[in-house]
């Protein structure tokens, strides 16, 4: 047995003010470019001596250090919603065309909450936010709704995905997307799926490009423009046109992350966040 931190669920927005989650994975996605362009899995599981398992069964992601037997469980999807928040901004540095940004959040509960309060954190210029969240996900906490207003960015419920999406140039959707079918994205919008499932089909009928994080999964939004990576790197011009659609799909989300894992760990641990477990030794791994 070893002992690690567990970090909680309330634990992971607090870890993630200490820390740059979007140039994380900037850095990653450049790297798997130049070392193999971009084949791998989306956020790999391995770097140096540190492993990561992603706890897609158990519900906990494990990192921890080979040699030095230390680390930390954190919860998988709150892993995964630092990732999409982080990926989410990369998105739109890369592919908003305004300098102003109008933002939609379709869905609610952790992950809604970290995507907004990195977009506020990383992305100037936004002005207005609204969010249409799924009966019986909690409301925007109160410290969030503070932070959003003292950086001077209305924040609004809406009550349907077309309200929420009304003039918004930046959607991100963050819950399963069915219940927005209906829905119509803006031109020269920018859409990021962060949902974990298909986008909406009448999203993948609008777009005129679409991205993906990790091309080692299938888009379930068939074909395929570029990678974030290949943009970043500059091997691909990225947005052809003000009024184009485009889509960000993300498709990595479930199967690694140990880059932002990593840096989470630090700065639990510089925070004085977690509290001690006793886990097997293999690791999972």
């Amino acid at each position: 047995m070893r002992t690690v931190l567990r970090l909680r669920t309330h634990e992971v927005p607090p870890a993630l003010t200490g820390i740059d989650a979007p140039r994380t994975v900037v850095d990653e996605l450049v790297w798997r470019e130049v070392r193999n362009s971009g084949a791998g899995g989306g956020g790999a599981r391995r770097i140096g001596r540190w492993r990561l398992d992603p706890g897609s069964d158990n519900g906990f992601a494990l990192l921890w250090g080979t040699h030095s037997g230390h680390g930390m469980l954190l919860p998988a999807a709150g892993l995964r919603a630092v990732r999409a928040a982080a990926l989410t901004v990369t998105a739109a540095r890369l592919f908003l065309y305004s300098r102003v940004a109008t933002v939609s959040v379709l869905g609610g509960g952790l992950a809604a909450h970290v995507v907004l309060a990195e977009l506020a954190a990383h992305v100037p210029g936004i002005s207005h936010v609204a969010v249409c969240a799924p009966d019986g996900c909690p409301s925007v906490p109160a410290d969030l709704a503070a932070d959003l207003e003292l950086a001077g960015i209305g924040l609004a419920a809406a009550e349907s995905a077309a309200d929420a999406g009304f003039g918004a140039n930046l959607v991100v959707l963050t819950c399963p997307p069915g219940e927005h079918d209906d829905w119509q994205p803006p031109r020269g919008a920018l859409i990021v799926n962060a949902s974990g499932q298909a986008p909406p089909a009448s999203v993948v009928a609008q777009a005129d490009q679409v991205f993906v994080d990790d091309r080692a999964h299938p888009s379930r939004a068939g074909r395929v423009t570029a990678r974030l990576g290949q943009v970043l790197a500059g091997s691909h011009p990225g947005r052809r046109a003000p009024d184009d659609v485009v889509l960000v799909d993300l498709l990595g989300l479930h199967t690694g992350g140990v880059w932002l894992a990593y840096r989470l760990y630090e700065a639990a641990r510089s925070k004085g966040l977690g509290v001690p477990v006793r886990t097997p030794e293999s690791g999972g791994l």
